[in-house]
């Protein structure tokens, strides 16, 4: 009987030995595989990450004497684990380095790292961005969408985002949708005198509407077509296509006025190029003052349009019809 009570007791102190061993062993082990991350930290950022998790769950095992070891590796694992995202993105892993961000984000809005936090917030639209003008290029267009939204969730005043959305929507031909994301654009890129985006995206508005009034002009709709062409010579860089439809379409609707006037804007932006070029310009700003009733005008300009394609109707109104000296 005495035997089994020594047999008892020694192993009850054999135990409780064992676990005094086991507690300072785990806070060893801590220690030693906290050192092994910050030994990896400035080589192998991915192997320091882990080793920085695995010191900190055995750090929570170990309990309130571990705490300020725990405390410390989480403080320093946002800086690890945005050095490893932003070592993806240099790779073009575009894919793997947003959850990447966005575990740095969490990670470092755990301990109150604004910077760190800040940071990785700068960088994902642009990740996000990545995806969707890829997505466009591969046709995938609904797709696109969805990432570029995703890019302006995390900043609302991203204008190449709104410009690859309205091409997006240029290609689906929602006109309305895509003038609206164009605006935006416009509007957020002039913001941050981003001159080459804001013209880019006007000029995209003014073709698209330039190609529909042009439409408009050929189905013989001349007061459809009057709106379309003024709202696109409100956009981007001046165009004087846009200036000789109005023209056309205002002689049309027998707006006389109105018809001299864009003619004279379409000259004024040929006026460096060929009399060939300028000869449509001045045939409808000779049928403007005709209208009118202005003859000597008339004449004048249609004298001026004897050149190229309208050789012969020019020289029709002013032998024909007007009778010019």
């Amino acid at each position: 009987m005495r035997v089994f009570y020594y047999y008892r007791a020694l192993m009850a102190f054999i135990l409780i030995g064992s676990a005094v061993c086991l507690s300072a062993q785990t806070k060893e082990d801590v220690i030693n595989t906290y050192n092994a991350g910050v030994a990896l930290a400035s080589t192998d950022v991915k192997a320091a990450i882990e080793k920085f998790n695995l010191a900190r769950e055995m750090a929570i095992k170990v309990g309130t004497e571990a705490d300020t070891l725990k405390n410390m590796i989480e403080t320093q694992l946002p800086r690890l684990q945005i050095n490893y995202a932003a070592d993806l993105y240099k790779a073009k892993n575009i894919a793997e380095a947003i959850p990447n961000y966005l575990l740095a984000i969490e990670l470092a809005e755990k301990v109150g790292n604004t910077e760190i936090a800040a940071k990785a917030k700068e960088i994902i639209p642009k990740l996000y961005f990545s995806q969707g003008n890829d997505l466009y290029k591969s046709e995938k267009y609904d797709s696109a969408l969805m990432y570029f939204d995703r890019a302006l969730s995390y900043d609302s005043t991203y204008a190449k985002a709104y410009l690859t959305k309205g091409l997006v929507y240029k290609k689906q031909d929602n006109t309305e949708a895509m003038i609206a994301a164009m605006d935006k654009a416009i509007h957020f890129a002039k913001a941050s005198n981003d001159e080459k985006t804001a013209t880019t995206a006007g000029n995209v508005v003014r073709d698209n509407l330039l190609v529909n009034g042009n439409k408009a002009v050929k189905a013989g709709n001349f007061q459809q077509a009057i709106p379309l062409l003024n709202q696109a010579k409100t956009y981007g860089e001046p165009k004087s296509d846009i200036f000789y439809l109005l023209a056309l379409s205002y002689n049309k609707g027998s707006q006389w006025d109105a018809a001299i006037e864009a003619a004279n804007q379409g000259i004024e932006l040929e006026k460096e190029s060929t009399v060939e070029a300028r000869a449509k310009f001045y045939y409808e700003l000779g049928n403007g003052y005709l209208g009118k009733g202005e003859n000597t005008s008339a004449c004048t300009s249609y004298k001026n349009a004897l050149y190229g394609n309208y050789l012969e109707s020019a020289k029709y109104q002013i032998e024909t019809v007007l009778k010019c000296n």
